[in-house]
Order: C-alpha cells, then sequence, then structure tokens
C-alpha cells in the first residue's frame, strides 16, 4: 500500500475511452497518472474527422441515450448543450428482405413487440411467422440454468422467423455476432430478466412501453453536434497533470518486489507504478497478463474478437435514388457482403456541407465477413459500392469516400463469457491496485465503456489509499431516457 499521504502513482494502459474516463476519473481523485498507447492518437475507435464540410466517423456515430453514463460525462465535461437527437422524419429502418426493403414493425424493443397490430401489418414476417410470435404469450420461462444462446432464446420466444429477419440483423449491426453462439447473459440480460418477471417477452415490452419516463427528450440513440469524437475530446482536455506515452507499446507487465508494478515497453526502458488499469483489448489484455496472472490471461484470451469495417461515401442527392428512414439492415441467411448501411446525413444534423449531398456509411464484417473486413481500402469500396447498386440502386460516382477497418475491432460474447470473466477477475484479486476496463468484459456499448473505466478507477484508487471513499465520484444517472 501506499502512504496515504501521497498521490499513489497509475498507469492507464489503453487511450481509448474507457481508459480516457479512468485517468480522469483518478486525476480528479488527486493520483499522479499516465496514459500509455501503442497508438499515435487517443480516443481508440471514437474518431471523427471532418473533410470537405462532411463528418465522418471512424468508429460509432451514436450512444443509447437512455442508459445515462454517456450523458452524464457530457454534462460534466461541458457538453450538454452539443447532444443531438437523430432527425424526427427520418427515424425508422428497414430490412432488406428476398429482394426488397421492409420497414421494422414499429413499437419493437429490439426483437420484443410492444404493440400486435404492426407486427400483424408488416410485411416481413409470414403469416405463420406473425402465428408463431404470438405464442410468446403463453410459452412458460425457461428454468434458470445454464447460460443459453441468443438463438435458442428468440427461437424459444418469437420463432425462427423473427431470428431470421429482425433479431439477428439489428443485432449483427451492434455486435457482428453468430446469434447461435452469443450469450444471451452476457449481451443482453435484459430480455432473460423481461422472461423472468413478466413470462412474456411481448407483455414484457408492453410494460416497459406504458411506463416509459419523459426522460431526457432525446431520441433512443444520440450523438454530438461535431460528432462522436467531441467525447474524448473533451476527456483529454479535462486531463490535469496527466502523462501521455503515445506510439510506445507496452511489451510487459511486472510485479515489483517492493510492491507495485513494472511496465516494460518497446524500446527496452521501464517504469515502475503502484496502480495499473488495462483498459486493453482482450487479446493485449491476454498478453500482458501471461506472466504475471496466467490463469486470468488464460480466462481473457477466450474471449473472442472479430474485425470489422466501415466504407463511408458521399453522394450528390439528385443523382442517387430517394432515401428512406435512417438506413437498413441485411440478415445473414441473404448471404450478401454488408451487414446493412445507415444514411447519415439523414439520421444526424450537419454530417454534410449542404442538402445537396447525402452521406451513407456501410459496414462490413462479422463471422462470415472477416477477409473482407480486413481487404485494402480498393476492394472494399468496389464491394460496396456493387452492393449499393445491387441493393439500393446508387450507381453514381462518390464524391468521396473514406473507409475504416478494425482488426479484432469488436468483442464478442460467447456462451460462457459471464464465466470467463468471472475467473479472470477472481485471478487478478491477489493484485491489488490491478484493474481491468473497456469492451471485452461487460458491455461493448459506449455506457458501459464509461461505466467501466469509472469502476477500474475507483477499484484502483480504493486499493492503493486503503480507502472506500471515492470523493470525485460521478452524479448518479437521470432517470427516464428511452430505454
Amino acid at each position: 500500500m501506499v502512504d496515504l499521504g501521497a498521490a499513489p502513482t497509475v498507469a492507464v494502459v489503453g487511450g481509448g475511452l474507457s481508459g480516457l474516463v479512468a485517468a480522469y476519473r483518478l486525476s480528479k481523485a488527486g493520483a499522479r497518472v499516465t496514459v500509455v498507447d501503442k497508438a499515435p492518437h487517443l480516443g481508440g475507435k471514437v474518431v471523427t474527422e471532418l473533410v470537405d464540410g462532411f463528418l465522418l466517423e471512424g468508429g460509432p456515430d451514436s450512444f443509447v441515450a437512455g442508459k445515462g453514463h454517456v450523458i452524464q460525462l457530457a454534462d460534466e465535461l461541458g457538453l450538454a448543450n452539443r447532444i443531438i437527437s437523430s432527425q424526427p422524419q427520418h427515424r425508422g429502418s428497414y430490412v432488406w428482405w428476398r429482394g426488397r426493403m421492409h420497414p421494422l414493425p414499429e413499437g419493437l424493443l429490439l426483437m420484443a413487440p410492444s404493440r400486435i397490430l404492426p407486427l400483424f401489418q408488416s410485411s416481413l414476417l409470414s403469416w405463420k411467422g406473425k402465428l408463431r410470435v404470438l405464442a410468446d404469450l403463453v410459452v412458460p420461462r425457461q428454468r434458470q440454468g445454464a447460460d443459453e444462446s441468443l438463438e435458442s432464446f428468440v427461437v424459444r420466444r418469437l420463432g425462427r422467423e423473427v431470428l431470421e429477419r429482425i433479431a439477428e440483423p439489428l443485432i449483427a449491426g451492434i455486435h457482428a455476432a453468430e446469434p447461435s453462439t452469443m450469450s444471451l447473459m452476457a449481451s443482453f440480460p435484459r430480455f432473460l430478466q423481461m422472461e423472468r418477471e413478466h413470462r412474456s417477452l411481448i407483455l414484457a415490452a408492453r410494460s416497459a412501453a406504458s411506463k416509459a419516463a419523459p426522460g431526457n427528450g432525446l431520441s433512443y440513440f444520440a450523438s454530438f453536434k461535431g460528432g462522436m469524437g467531441e467525447l474524448p475530446g473533451a476527456l483529454i482536455g479535462a486531463l490535469k497533470d496527466v502523462a501521455i506515452r503515445l506510439g510506445m507499446a507496452v511489451t510487459c507487465l511486472h510485479a515489483a518486489e517492493d510492491g507495485g508494478y513494472r511496465l516494460v515497453f518497446e524500446d527496452g526502458t521501464e517504469i515502475k507504478f503502484q496502480g495499473v488499469i488495462l483498459a486493453t483489448p482482450a487479446r493485449e489484455t491476454a498478453r500482458l497478463l501471461s506472466e504475471l496472472a496466467p490463469r486470468a490471461a488464460e480466462a481473457i484470451a477466450g474471449i473472442h474478437q472479430v474485425a470489422t469495417a466501415t466504407v463511408t461515401l458521399a453522394y450528390r442527392f439528385d443523382e442517387i435514388p430517394e432515401l428512406v428512414g435512417s438506413g437498413f439492415v441485411v440478415p445473414s441467411v441473404e448471404g450478401r457482403r454488408i451487414m446493412g448501411v445507415s444514411y447519415l446525413s439523414q439520421k444526424w444534423q450537419g454530417r454534410v456541407p449542404d442538402q445537396q449531398f447525402a452521406l451513407l456509411r456501410a459496414f462490413v464484417g462479422g463471422a462470415n465477413c472477416q477477409e473482407l473486413a480486413l481487404a485494402g481500402e480498393e476492394q472494399l469500396q468496389a464491394v460496396v459500392r456493387e452492393e449499393l447498386a445491387e441493393l439500393i440502386g446508387v450507381t453514381s460516382q462518390p464524391v468521396l469516400t473514406r473507409t475504416q477497418s478494425w482488426e479484432g475491432g469488436l468483442h464478442q460474447y460467447t456462451l460462457g463469457h459471464l464465466d470467463r470473466v468471472a475467473s479472470a477477475e477472481s485471478a487478478l484479486a491477489p493484485y491489488p491496485g490491478l484493474a481491468l476496463a473497456g469492451a471485452a468484459f461487460h458491455g461493448i456499448g459506449l455506457n458501459e465503456c464509461v461505466e467501466s473505466g469509472r469502476r477500474a478507477a475507483v477499484a484502483v484508487f480504493s486499493a492503493l489509499t486503503q480507502t472506500g471513499d471515492f470523493r470525485l465520484e460521478p452524479h448518479p444517472v437521470r432517470p427516464g431516457g428511452s430505454h
């Protein structure tokens, strides 16, 4: 333990959103913090670029407003007036199924219908599929036990058509994962809770809709006027007396003989810290822990990662067909080479220099498209343009194209994920001042990443100062929201 009168020294390895939140919280609490990242810039995958008046996102373009953690942090950083809702006139998503676009039924809570009439009016499901959904009203609860796959859960409650035509394509846009391997308990615990409390997902979704609070007035997904990059940008600006080492990989993590930890860098230099937060992807975290805590490393190495890529294209509005809604998703059973397309210029204000342009963003990746996601820019752009031509009739030349690929960019919570995380955290219990953060463990969304960084900061600071009093806790999350 450190002298209670001295400021603890803490290294945060990984300068993505979780790492930046951890560094921010620790620096506010009085720790001496060093942020280390092998990349040449901070922010991780939350990257916004302004090119010729086009606002381009390299990673996520939004966050779930109802969960509250991002909004609370934005308030604290002075970004409250920068948060924007999606444009109401263009809300509504589509599913490309059997050669045409079908609107998603209104009233869906991701995959659970809160309203029956829109579902029965939908062209997306057959009559047999619609009647199968109603069976949810009488299907009994599953007994609590082993981890269940998302596929098993959806088919059991709502039927295979809902899985293939609604749940899988929507979830692919979030996790790029196969429902047959996804842990329901780790990925979507809310649906498990809905079944336990209401037995029926339909009844649970209806109850949630009826009890929805007025909330903060934002749409389900929200963003920032200047793009998602505003959030890490504000965090970086708020870091006080924090040392930053960029472009320098950490090769080893050792326990120091007199307490604390030694980080070894690729140039051979070593620095000792009393505490360390690993806010790195699972593979890198497992590598860094392989000597210090091999049992934890083995558990973390079992967390899957998949490659993803996006291709963003700008077109003159009068040279493409009319765009309806905010975008569309494509079920994997269709065998297409993209998972979906988001119409960024219709979702958010301020993404194009003027209304003469449209900005589209296509998503590539998942278990079946790993090679394509890691292909070169020329091949990715050619494939996406071919898909856009076939699916929505866009054949004109884009005025701007940008490609972003992320190797191992998404963590997948496969069956047994929570057991792996619990095993890793248990194995690290004997190492005070060492904590994990990031999207590999307790949620891949930005809200979860913000909360992950906060929890890691609290754990490390409390361990090093022998106190549970972390006085710079964030304010309680506001109630409400659309979720």
